[in-house]
């Protein structure tokens, strides 16, 4: 998303030692170059016009005036500025700024990223984070961000935009150190973030990596002030990030609403299946992200038919199962639906960190890991021709789940992957139940297929085939091999 990276956040002076923020309420100018904005950067693009207002200003002689008129919805203008920092500490700023607005489509933005020495970022903050939505005709309004800026933290970037059409107005941006440092935090904090690190500690195949004695003083330091449940989010996205640097990319929280949403909802994204030249069968598996049993059922029945139709009405020469789109979600079901064409038993294995193996397998329309069921499709499909080859097209999208279903392929004597490697997802993520009706899921094993290959990085492909925007050179590769 685009973050009005309010650079106001820079300005912390005590946050870090660092410069101030310049032109903070527009009023310095270029004689020469009017509408230029000395302290701040930006790049005029079509359909927007960036410029100095001096009639309608919250305070001074001038705002900031951002337009769009006749651009698409997904198209926007920013604005933005650096500030150098040199990081000492723990601290909480706020970042303020005043904003009108004029039938403004689409919607505007203020975000700040806090960057360090490596060029990495280690904090964000943004309206979306924080729920702030202007749209619409507004009147001047102050506007706040609270951020936190790690130790390390080398430089700030603020930035205001305007997504599609309508007239935006910024003012008078401000920077203040939050009073909060010297608040202890709630005993409900405490106990919620004492929780989600209790599950790391004990559970997380990256646990050993993670530097414990600096997370609990930075713990210590961010929980000042802190006094909700929904306050904590500032904690568990340290702890993510701290996840990240340990080498885990997996692991990740979904809010009470996504938690809701994936128990109770369908995934959007449905199967598709057609029948190519030569006969040639192709399904495409998207992600699937639901854990809602019916739901499950009829995304793995969904499969099992369109396989059996094209199957029973033609004469396949060989398939292809498309998962370059499958980006993830619950495993059981894409793997249920495709059970046709997988072999009956073991697929591939969960490896704890203990070194102990859990299986997952396919086995006349029952889905499983262990002896247990997660989907049964009854009645189940079995091919005319179990011998016909199988081409799996993969890429940097397919991730997570998409992966796993990969490796629910990989050493069948019939079977080749095609593409680019995949997104590198590959760790098993058991579901943490947390206070507030969130989950943490978190990376607790590594993956192996049949052949005790672990994966711990990225799905390489049998045949490396690079994308490209006009052609479908994978497919392409793919069907001349069936062929």
């Amino acid at each position: 998303m685009f973050k009005f990276v309010l650079l106001c956040l820079c300005i912390l002076t005590g946050f870090l030692g660092y410069g101030q923020m310049k032109n903070t309420g527009f009023e310095s100018r270029n004689t020469a170059y009017p509408d230029s904005l000395p302290g701040w950067y930006f790049k005029a693009k079509p359909g927007f016009k960036v410029s100095l207002d001096d009639k309608d200003k919250f305070e001074g002689n001038f705002s900031l005036k951002v337009s769009g008129d006749k651009v698409d919805a997904g198209q926007f203008q920013s604005f933005s500025q650096e500030i150098n920092v040199n990081g000492s500490s723990v601290q909480k700023k706020s970042v303020s700024c005043y904003i009108k607005t004029t039938d403004v489509m689409t919607k505007i933005g203020v975000w700040c990223q806090v960057w360090d020495e490596k060029d990495k970022v280690i904090g964000f903050e943004s309206f979306d984070t924080q729920h702030i939505v202007i749209q619409g005709t507004t009147d001047w309004k102050k506007y706040t961000l609270s951020i936190t800026a790690l130790e390390g933290a080398k430089k700030i970037v603020v930035a205001g935009f305007l997504m599609g059409n309508g007239l935006a107005w910024f003012d008078d941006f401000q920077v203040e150190e939050l009073q909060t440092m010297s608040i202890p935090p709630s005993a409900a904090v405490l106990k919620y973030i004492n929780d989600f690190n209790g599950f790391i500690k004990k559970n997380s195949i990256y646990k050993d990596s993670l530097d414990w004695k600096k997370i609990s003083r930075d713990i210590a330091a961010l929980s000042n002030g802190l006094q909700t449940i929904s306050d904590t989010r500032v904690l568990t996205d340290y702890m993510i990030r701290e996840l990240r640097k340990a080498g885990d990319n997996h692991s990740f929280i979904q809010n009470k609403t996504q938690t809701q949403t994936s128990a109770t909802g369908a995934s959007p994204e449905k199967p598709m299946s057609k029948l190519l030249e030569n006969g040639i069968g192709y399904i495409m598996v998207p992600g699937f992200s639901s854990a809602h049993y019916p739901s499950i059922l009829d995304f793995s029945t969904t499969i099992q038919s369109q396989i059996k139709k094209l199957d029973e009405e033609n004469d396949i020469k060989g398939w292809i199962v498309d998962l370059r789109t499958n980006t993830g979600g619950n495993m059981h079901p894409m793997i249920a639906g495709l059970g046709p064409l997988l072999r009956e038993g073991d697929l591939g294995y969960f490896i704890k960190e203990d070194g102990k193996r859990q299986r997952w397998y396919y086995e006349q329309g029952r889905e499983g890991i262990e002896k247990g069921t997660n989907v049964r499709v009854n009645p189940c499909y079995k091919l005319k021709n179990n011998k016909n080859r199988i081409a799996v097209l993969i890429g940097n999208s397919t991730c997570s789940s998409g992966e796993m279903v990969a490796i629910s392929f990989i050493g069948a004597h019939n079977t080749r992957l095609f593409g680019e490697p995949s997104g590198g997802y590959v760790t098993s993520n058991s579901i943490f139940w947390l206070a507030d009706g969130a989950t943490l899921l978190l990376a607790t094993g590594f993956v192996s297929d049949t052949n005790k290959k672990i994966y711990s990085k990225k799905i390489i492909p049998d045949v490396m085939v690079k994308s490209d925007s006009d052609t479908d050179l994978v497919l392409k590769a793919a069907e001349e091999w069936l062929h």
